[in-house]
């Protein structure tokens, strides 16, 4: 398992019907997001998650992006298992994060992405299957 940086911060919360992780930090890497995926797959396989939503505030991406990559890393940690909603900070973000949402529904993973937690947590407790 990668380690998380300290300067970056990872923090969980039990929901009434989900599990909320958040992740902060001032820059972000493939690295970094595997790790803090890695670490969100083994509290969802611990308290036995069936709905998740990540908030991601993390700063400047440092490296080459690998959409797809990223995609399969975490399908392989077994996110396609439950259902997802991904918040991002950053909605210059969003187009990029919208193509990762194709992939990983092309890849039979149940996930979206959203710009505002209240929009997320509506699609998790009231939104299709």
């Amino acid at each position: 398992m990668l380690e998380l940086p300290p300067d970056i911060r990872l923090k969980f919360e039990d929901r009434l019907d989900y599990l909320f992780a958040e992740v902060t930090g001032p820059r972000d890497s493939r690295d970094i997001s595997t790790a803090y995926w890695q670490r969100i797959a083994e509290q969802c396989g611990k308290r036995k998650t069936r709905k998740l939503m990540v908030v991601e505030n993390l700063g400047d991406f440092d490296g080459e992006r690998d959409m797809a990559d990223m995609v399969d890393a975490i399908i392989a940690m077994g996110m396609d298992r439950l259902k997802v909603a991904f918040v991002i900070g950053r909605v210059e973000e969003m187009a990029r994060l919208e193509h990762g949402e194709i992939l990983a529904i092309e890849r039979g993973a149940n996930g979206r992405v959203f710009e505002s937690t209240s929009l997320a947590e509506r699609w998790l407790r009231h939104g299709g299957e």
